[in-house]
């Protein structure tokens, strides 16, 4: 059975509206098969450690300093991320049940986590131990304090604009060689688990969500997007659809 059309929607980690876009989103386009760019290891450290991390922000944090954006920031980055949440409640309210169950009258849909927890592992470790050091936390909010909901939409118009001039010199994304070289690695086992799942659900109504970094082609990589353009994916990113 041929593939069905799928859509790769980049978006813009830590978005304070995520949740609300992507359910909007995936009520649009209706997908049974699902995959994340989140690993396991992500969400099971949240939901065991992310309630303690929060205290210990806000223990850490100056007096009168909470609502800042870089603090915005840090406290989405310690949430359970709204892709997970957005597709768990999309798949709950379709179903009917949990996430990859189904009722008698209602289809399976499937959430994947395809990122490699061990990338999780060591990110994660560098925000326990430096993230939220008191002294980190007094310098971050010395820096200009720009809503996070702002930040976020001028990422979504920075990387539009970078998509109007592809291929993109990877200087433009503004990492360094050895981030660089661990995207592809990362988007080389992305691909491997995105097929894996699709070769197991011919015919799925396929959505990817991934950081909009991913959807671009960039001169010297290959990223995700780029690996199934050929078959018709398509991409969009979250705050146009």
């Amino acid at each position: 059975m041929p593939q069905a059309a799928a859509v790769m929607i980049g978006v813009v980690h830590r978005d304070p509206d995520g949740e609300r876009r992507l359910r909007a989103a995936l009520d649009e386009l209706r997908p049974d098969l699902l995959t994340l760019e989140l690993s396991p290891y992500a969400i099971e450290f949240r939901e065991r450690r992310g309630a303690e991390l929060l205290a210990r922000l806000a223990a850490n944090t100056p007096p009168g300093k909470a609502a800042h954006g870089e603090i915005q920031a840090i406290r989405e980055t310690l949430r359970l991320p709204f892709e997970w949440r957005a597709a768990q409640a999309y798949a709950q309210e379709n179903c009917g049940a949990a996430a990859n169950l189904a009722s008698a009258h209602r289809p399976v849909i499937h959430v994947e986590l395809v990122d490699d927890s061990e990338v999780s592992r060591e990110l994660l470790a560098e925000v326990e131990s430096e993230l939220l050091t008191p002294d980190n936390l007094r310098v971050l909010v010395e820096r200009p304090d720009v809503p996070l909901a702002r930040s976020v939409d001028s990422f979504y118009r920075r990387t539009r604009r970078l998509m109007a001039d592809e291929p993109v010199a990877p200087a433009r994304l503004g990492f360094s060689p050895e981030r660089l070289a661990l995207l592809e690695v990362r988007d080389d086992a992305m691909e491997t688990a995105v097929r894996r799942v699709r070769a197991a659900r011919p015919g799925a109504r396929w959505v990817h969500v991934g950081g909009v970094f991913h959807l671009l082609h960039v001169r010297g990589l290959r990223l995700l997007w780029e690996r199934f353009a050929d078959e018709g994916a398509e991409r969009r990113f979250l705050d146009e659809i």
